[in-house]
């Protein structure tokens, strides 16, 4: 029996992507790499029910928004700030997981 391709989002994938991410630039100013646990655990507790087919940037970019928002208690202007940088780890994430992933080595 052969494994479900793609596979489905797995915690520390999407912690590695969010860290690589660093939205914020957090990391980037030498906080802890956890710095985006709470986030992480939140997006990945929206995206691990989710289909392959629904793991495409136009469905995870409202979910990361949401967490970012809540998270950080933006305004809309401070969320369309970050909306950029969201998106590319919305499609980094589709890359990894969506309808179109294809077996990669992060960090290749």
């Amino acid at each position: 029996m052969s494994a479900k391709w793609p596979p489905p989002p797995d915690l520390e994938s999407i912690q590695q992507l969010v860290r690589e991410a660093d939205v914020e630039g957090h990391i980037a100013d030498g906080a802890p790499q956890d710095e985006y646990e709470p986030e992480e655990e939140e997006l990945f507790t929206a995206l691990s029910p989710k289909e392959t087919e629904h793991l495409t940037t136009t469905q995870i970019l409202p979910v990361l928004l949401e967490v970012w928002r809540k998270s950080f208690s933006l305004s809309d202007a401070e969320l369309a700030v970050r909306e950029p940088k969201l998106k590319e780890l919305a499609a980094t994430i589709e890359r990894f997981f969506g309808p179109d992933a294809e077996p990669q080595v992060r960090g290749a």
